[in-house]
């Protein structure tokens, strides 16, 4: 799947902050004007470093396009200029935290999970501060995706595998990663398999899981590990940087949204994220095939650019 749209899902527990400190009261007979953001994964985007430079694939490491399922938000924020702190930009939501499991947390479960259905979010304008917004923010709490990688070292690593069957073989591989700066989880489906948690993780958590039958031969792989970083493109870190840890994408309108004071007609915003060459590992033998059993480690599995725009 190269380009894969993504339905925006609201749960409860998304908090939206009106330009006044009353409710709106909304005639439930009258169509209020909406601002709709529409978000694409996109393997074709331009590939972003932290500080929202173009960058290659290092070398020692390989990397490929996730085929995507599902993705988590955690806040979605417009920012008037690139000297905006972080903190006083324009909420469209934000979902809950929590304390289970000590330090504050992302609730995974209150999160904004979308699917292929339906890949729009949509909120009255009346609910938006009227001004010019040079930048979007948006904090990524949760990804689902499908990887290939090879089975080389399975004869090691996997109890009972079966004598003389060859183990160079690729298979898809489901990933349930998690990027917010903390996320308490109670548990998570991968694919077939739920993981137990019951506690907060870092930043670079994640699941994998493989099921299958080689040659009669039936097995389940389940893995969970953390990777050391995760890349969150954030072009103006000079002048409004992000807090340290977290996992919010920063991207630049091309030419300026406006929400005018009394909004007549719909607002529709794209926000392309790009996730060319996203999930990324060291290639130990130079291949370019993902091998965990060999010992491979994923290195890097965030985003590689957010590019929102105005669109008719």
């Amino acid at each position: 799947m190269k380009k894969t749209n993504l339905i925006f899902s609201a749960l409860i527990g998304i908090t939206m902050f009106s330009c006044s400190t009353d409710e709106p009261v909304v005639n439930p007979d009258q169509e209020d004007p909406r601002l709709n953001i529409t978000f694409i994964m996109d393997v074709d985007a331009e590939r972003l470093d932290n500080l929202g430079n173009p960058v290659a694939v290092p070398e020692g490491n390989a990397a490929q396009d996730p085929d995507f399922e599902i993705l988590g938000l955690h806040f979605i924020g417009l920012y008037p200029d690139k000297f905006t702190p972080y903190d006083s930009g324009v909420t469209i939501s934000s979902t809950a935290t929590t304390g289970s499991g000590g330090e504050t947390a992302i609730d995974f479960n209150s999160e904004i999970f979308f699917n292929e259905e339906v890949n729009t979010i949509s909120v009255p304008l009346s609910y938006v501060n009227a001004g010019t917004y040079e930048y979007l923010r948006s904090s990524i709490g949760y990804q689902k995706y499908k990887i290939v990688y090879n089975l080389e070292g399975a004869e090691m690593e996997i109890p009972d595998w079966p004598e003389g069957v060859d183990d160079n073989i690729d298979v898809d591989g489901a990933v349930a990663s998690f990027l917010g700066y903390n996320t308490y989880i109670g548990s998570y489906v991968i694919d077939t398999q739920t993981v137990t948690v019951n506690g907060n993780r870092a930043q670079g958590y994640f699941g994998l899981e493989t099921s299958g039958d080689i040659q009669g031969f039936q097995f389940i792989q389940l893995t969970e590990g953390e990777t050391p970083q995760t890349t969150v493109p954030n072009p103006i870190d000079d002048t409004s940087p992000v807090p340290e840890g977290s996992c919010v994408v920063t991207g630049q309108f091309p030419t300026a949204l406006v929400i005018p004071e009394n909004p007549s007609e719909d607002i529709n915003i794209e926000v392309v994220i790009s996730i060319n060459n996203s999930f990324e590992w060291e290639d130990g033998n130079g291949n370019g095939k993902y091998e965990p059993l060999l010992g491979e480690t994923v290195v890097d599995m965030g985003t590689r650019g957010v590019f929102p725009s105005i669109v008719n």
